[in-house]
């Protein structure tokens, strides 16, 4: 059953650096995926240990001029990062993000190491991103635009732990109405969740809809179908599936999978086919 979490129903914990929202946790919600919120007031750091068996991503949701700092692969890097940066950590590397003179609002998600892929050489690395460098892909119809800060087959983490970036939907914006299943080489049941930051709209499946707006996490188990529709205000907001290892079906779309990169131009004035699994 879908379910729509609100952001403000979850109770928020004093931590170190400021205060800890969980907003899914395998624990008390029945998933493989921990999400949480962490504030982090003026001059205070959190930390991001490093993990044994899970990928780790963190993201500056608000706040400015951050200090990251962070070691992959046994290197160590720093920057001053603005909101809608953050870093991807495989097992064995860590981060810590200090606040300056102003808080930070950070989303971490945690997920386990997908190895259901033993055929795949690539060796996943972490890095450090700023989602305004990345390659944006519009949609066929032009009324969505998303950013992957990680995914296999745009070349950047070579993991197949997770998928995650963020969703733009133009006013009356829609998804086609689809399902996720797991691939026939994975043993996992994916998961699947929208993070709404702007906008109103609603999830509709197949007995009705439920409404969504800020503070809205969408958890969409596997098997169901859905649609995402916006209102007039359009939406931002956060996409994730784990593991990258699924398969989708569409019921009535099947131009509602293609993507095509933004910027590009295939020789005849549209942008290029953005080739996927």
């Amino acid at each position: 059953m879908i379910n729509v979490i609100g952001v403000d129903s979850k109770t928020k914990n004093s931590a170190p650096e400021g205060s800890v929202r969980n907003i899914l946790d395998p624990g008390s919600d029945g998933t493989r995926v921990q999400v949480s919120l962490r504030e982090v007031e003026p001059g205070k750091t959190s930390r991001v240990a490093a993990a044994t068996d899970r990928t780790q991503v963190v993201y500056i949701l608000e706040g400015k001029d951050a200090k990251v700092h962070y070691t992959i692969s046994g290197n160590t890097s720093e920057n001053v990062a603005q909101r809608r940066a953050g870093v991807y950590l495989e097992p064995g590397d860590e981060a810590t993000v200090t606040a300056s003179d102003s808080p930070l609002l950070l989303l971490l998600v945690t997920v386990p190491k997908h190895t259901g892929k033993p055929n795949d050489n690539r060796s996943p690395i972490g890095y450090y991103f700023e989602e305004a460098r990345l390659r944006s892909l519009i949609d066929e119809k032009r009324f969505r635009e998303r950013t992957f800060w990680v995914n296999k087959e745009t070349g950047l983490s070579g993991s197949w732990d997770l998928q995650l970036g963020r969703m733009a939907y133009a006013p009356h914006a829609h998804s086609p109405r689809h399902v996720h299943h797991p691939s026939k080489t994975s043993p996992v049941i994916p998961e699947h969740f929208y993070f709404i930051e702007k906008g109103t709209g609603e999830v509709k499946h197949d007995t009705g809809s439920l409404p969504v707006g800020p503070g809205s996490l969408v958890f969409i188990p596997s098997g169901e179908w859905h649609q995402l529709i916006a209102s007039d205000t359009g939406f931002d907001y956060i996409e994730f599936q784990a593991p990258f290892d699924f398969v989708t079906t569409m019921d009535h779309d099947p131009l509602g999978k293609n993507w095509y990169i933004k910027g590009t131009d295939d020789g005849t004035g549209k942008p290029k086919l953005w080739v996927q699994s």
